[in-house]
Parts: structure tokens; C-alpha cells; sequence
């Protein structure tokens, strides 16, 4: 605190000697409460003998005094620091008084008036109250504030950001939804199945015609799914939710399937978003679209969003060429166009599987190969795999948490391509046709095995078969294979039935009533969610 003084006139008269006064102002900082002291206009000047009459009022407020103060003329000196602005050679003195006294016109003798110090300090202040974390409220100090004094999910209980690959979910792994999208071939739907009720809350037509759907790839939150239609030569894409429908018809309502039973007529559906078709050279469907893979933009630090969604999907035209198109995911426009020719070495069937890696990569293996990987930065193309790919007629693809490409083989085998070395791996034949594959973030590949139901289980890291011959029980003929959001196994089977079981106790749950569901790729967003998310 800063004390004004007038020297001896202290105790007298402090509103006429001093002629001004102390006053201080705070404002808050996002560091504390900062007081400031403003100095007053001050002046002191004293010539002569001087008299007054008046109140002298204690600083405190507790009390005053009056009567008839007589001030003796003073004795002054020069103050070394002040100078007359107007002239510099003018020097102005203070004065030195002597102690004042006042005197009680009604009593005889001499009084001193006593001036009390006051018991505050008047510079300082409180100010506002501190932040308050887990109150809702974004306060100074506070990166963010969500209401509850939960520490690991996007704002701490100290009211900090969590970092997105810090955050601690609620089971469902950063996914908005949790469904499985199948393919029913036969019929030329799909269906949508929540995953956690074993309930199919939606059925939707794929094109105008049959168009013999067999892949489906779900995008890295879940929001949205994709269909190939292979004997169509198109691609449609659907909504999960109501919140991302589109009101076509301006009713405002959304009009969508509620279930196997109320599939509604072609174009209809507003969780139908957009549709592709028109692909050149399909002329049967060993020509038509397979490979599907969704992209995803890096996450918003702040709310950890994927903003962009981007689709890659693949052919093979008339003529020895694999055909790729990387469409925008929100309207299906065409952003890139790639041709790789010729294709490979079986002339019949062209790109088969295909998946996008953590580097935005577009990996694609063909039936008989190649294995193709397409940058995700220049759209470059390399190929590997004619000779060694040439005779495990590769169904299904999928990648582990290390962006190696894994396939199952119609001749039993397992086969594992390495990035960094370039290399193949022939883990033991396993015995009888493998189909559909997907890679856990457990690091176990799980692969559908013909030739009596059954699941293959492989451990990637140490590279061996664990289980070759894991039963189904009700099964026929399993083709596709996905990971749900839980962590649990699917098994889409030809024979209407879609599979789930826990990967720990081998025991299944069980969903029926599909038309010919012939489905492969990532069925569920698992598989680009291995890629996107840390592990």
C-alpha cells in the first residue's frame, strides 16, 4: 500500500494540507487479483501564518473533532525533485510546519487531535470468486467444463482437454452407434442390425434393381454404410440415424425402414443419402464393384470429430484393368479416377477386398492377386503378390493394427504381407476353403472356414494359427466376418443367420430372417476404426 504524507501537518488538517487522497482500483487477470494504486492530485504550499475553521474527520470513520486550529508560520526547504515546469530555474519549496495544536474554544489548555490509522487496507480487493470445475460453466482459467467429475473423457475433472486418444469411452469404441450392415444378396437389400439388442432396425432396397449387393464398409464413427452392387454396377450409401437422414420431401418427418418387414420402394428411403451407378464395362458380376473402403480426416483436437469421410470403391471393366474411384462420402462425386493395367494373372474375376490404412492408404487384393496399394497422397500405385497370390484365390482381406494386409485363402491358407520388408508370410494350411477375414484389437485374426462351419483364429503378432477349427453351431456355409463395436465376432452365414459370438468363451448369439446375405469387407467401421484410433 502506498501512504501519502504532508509532513508535519499530518495530524491538523489533512484535507486542506495534503489537498487530495489515496484511491486504488483492482481488476482481475486470469492469474489472481492485481490492485493499483492511483496517487491523487497533491499539493502542498504554506506562506505566512495561516487559520481555519472547520471538521477534521478521522480516517477510520469512527469520529470528529472541531473548533479553531491556529498553524505557525513555517519553516521551509528546498525540495530537490520539483521544478516549475514554465520555468526551469524556479524552484518550489515545501514546508516544514511545526506540530500543530488545536484549541477547545471552551476549555483552557491545548488538545491534540489523534487521527486513527484505518484498520483495512483500502487497495486491496477480493475480487470475482475462483473458477468453480464440474459446475457446467466455462470459467477463467478453465479450458472446458462439462458438468460431471469424470477424468477420462473429453474434459478431466480438473476442467482440462483430454487428449482424443486419451479418452476413455463408454464400450461402444468412439462409436456413435454399433450395427452390423448385411448384405442380402437374394434380395437385393441390406440389412441394418444393432449389434448390442441383436434387433435389425432397418431394411433397405441397394438400387433399382436387384444389383446383387455383397459388400458393405461402415464409415470410422458408424454413421454411415456403404453397399457395392455387383451385377448393378453401383454404389448406394445410407444413413444409421434419423439425425443424418434427409427430409426429401419437406414434411418434416423422416420416412425409413423400420425392420425386415417395411422395406420401402426404391428411392423412397430417406437414409438413403446418395447413389452411384452407371459403372462402365459391368457386364456381369464377376465385373461389378467389391472392394469398398472409407477414408477419414485426421480428429478435431477439441472435438475429436472426423469431419471428413471419403469412399473408395474398385471394378474390373471389360479388359484386364482394375477401375478406382475415390468419391466424396457426403454426394458420391467422383474425386479421383485410377486405372491399373493390366490387373493380374486370372482374367476372370478382378479386385476383391480392399481396406484403408491408419496412412490413408487404399489396399486391394484380386481374387488371384495382385495385392495393390494406392497412396493416399499422389493416388501412386505399386502392386505385389502376382506369383505368390496366384493360387490362395483370396476372398477375404483386412488389416491388422500395424497396416499389414492379411488374406484367407480358398486353399486353406493364411498370408500375411509386410509393408516395411515387402514381403510375404504363409502361415499352415488350415484345411479346406477360408473366406471372410478381420483383424481385433487384440491382435487375433478371425477367418471363416468352409468345409464344415467353422472360425479360423490366428495369432498376428507371433504369426500362428491358434485355433484352426472353432465350430458354429446352426451354421452352413459362413462367408463374411466382423468385428463389432464391443469387441465381439460376427459370422454372416448363406443360410440367413448372422452369428455373434464372444471371442474369450466361444458362445454365440444368434440373428435370422435374412434373404441370402452374402457379405464381406467392414461391416461394422471396426476395421477402419483399428486403423484410425491408437491402439
Amino acid at each position: 500500500m502506498r501512504t501519502l504524507t504532508c509532513a508535519s501537518l499530518l495530524l491538523a488538517l489533512p484535507a486542506l494540507a495534503c489537498n487530495g487522497d489515496d484511491t486504488a482500483s483492482a481488476s482481475d487477470s486470469a492469474t489472481g487479483t492485481t490492485a493499483t494504486a492511483t496517487d491523487a492530485t497533491t499539493m502542498s504550499t504554506a506562506t505566512g501564518t495561516a487559520s481555519a475553521t472547520g471538521t477534521a474527520t478521522d480516517p477510520s470513520g469512527t469520529g470528529t473533532a472541531t473548533g479553531t486550529t491556529t498553524t505557525t508560520g513555517p519553516t521551509t526547504e528546498t525540495d530537490p525533485t520539483t521544478t516549475d515546469p514554465t520555468n526551469p530555474t524556479t524552484t518550489t519549496t515545501n514546508p516544514t510546519t511545526t506540530d500543530p495544536t488545536t484549541t477547545d474554544p471552551t476549555t483552557t489548555g491545548t488538545t491534540a487531535i489523534t487521527s486513527t490509522e484505518p484498520t483495512t487496507d483500502p487497495t486491496t480487493t477480493t475480487g470475482d470468486p475462483p473458477p468453480v470445475c464440474g459446475n457446467g460453466v466455462l470459467e477463467e482459467g478453465e479450458e472446458c467444463d462439462d458438468g460431471d467429475d469424470l477424468d477420462k473423457n473429453s474434459c478431466s475433472n480438473s476442467c482440462m482437454l483430454v487428449p482424443c486418444d486419451q479418452q476413455e469411452g463408454d464400450g461402444m469404441g468412439g462409436f456413435d452407434f454399433s450395427y452390423i450392415w448385411v448384405a442380402n444378396s437374394g434380395q437385393g437389400t441390406v440389412s441394418k442390425i444393432n449389434t448390442q439388442t441383436l434387433v435389425e432396425e432397418g431394411r433397405y432396397r441397394t438400387g433399382p434393381t436387384s444389383g446383387s449387393p455383397s459388400r458393405t464398409a461402415v464409415n470410422i464413427n458408424g454413421r454411415y454404410a456403404a453397399v457395392a452392387n455387383r451385377s448393378g454396377g453401383s454404389v448406394t450409401v445410407f444413413a444409421a440415424d434419423e439425425q443424418y437422414c434427409v427430409d426429401k420431401n419437406n414434411n418434416g418427418m423422416i420416412e425409413t425402414s423400420t425392420g425386415p418387414g417395411d422395406v420401402l420402394a426404391w428411392g423412397t428411403d430417406e437414409c438413403m443419402l446418395w447413389h452411384l451407378g452407371g459403372l462402365v464395362g459391368v457386364t456381369g458380376e464377376n465385373r461389378g464393384p467389391r472392394p469398398l473402403g472409407w477414408d477419414f480426416a485426421d480428429q478435431d483436437p477439441i472435438t475429436c470429430e472426423y469431419q471428413t469421410h471419403n469412399l473408395w470403391m474398385g471394378w474390373y471393366p471389360n479388359g484386364n484393368a482394375g477401375r478406382f474411384h475415390y468419391l466424396d462420402g457426403t454426394n458420391g462425386a467422383i474425386l479421383q479416377d485410377i486405372t491399373v493395367q493390366p490387373w493380374g494373372n486370372n482374367q476372370s474375376w478382378g479386385p476383391y477386398g480392399g481396406a484403408v490404412d491408419k496412412d490413408h492408404n487404399f489396399w486391394v487384393a484380386g481374387w488371384h492377386g495382385p495385392l495393390l496399394r494406392i497412396d493416399g497422397q499422389n493416388y501412386t500405385t505399386q502392386t505385389w503378390g502376382v506369383s505368390e497370390m496366384n493360387s490362395t484365390s483370396s476372398y477375404g482381406m483386412a488389416l491388422d493394427a500395424q497396416g499389414r494386409p492379411w488374406f484367407g485363402g480358398c486353399d486353406g491358407r493364411v498370408q500375411m504381407f509386410d509393408p516395411q520388408s515387402q514381403q510375404f508370410t504363409t502361415l499352415t494350411d488350415t484345411g479346406g476353403c477360408l473366406r471372410g477375414l478381420m483383424v481385433d484389437a487384440q491382435d487375433r485374426a478371425w477367418i471363416a472356414g468352409n468345409g464344415g462351419c467353422r472360425l479360423v483364429e490366428v495369432d498376428t503378432v507371433n504369426m500362428v494359427v491358434t485355433n484352426p477349427n472353432i465350430p458354429v453351431p446352426g451354421c452352413s456355409t459362413p462367408v463374411g466376418i466382423s468385428i463389432d463395436a464391443e469387441g465381439f465376432v460376427w459370422i454372416v452365414d448363406q443360410n440367413g443367420t448372422a452369428f455373434k459370438m464372444d471371442p474369450d468363451t466361444y458362445t454365440f448369439d444368434s440373428v435370422g430372417g435374412l434373404n441370402g446375405p452374402y457379405t464381406y469387407s467392414d461391416m461394422t467401421g471396426a476395421g477402419i476404426a483399428l486403423q484410425a484410433v491408437p491402439q
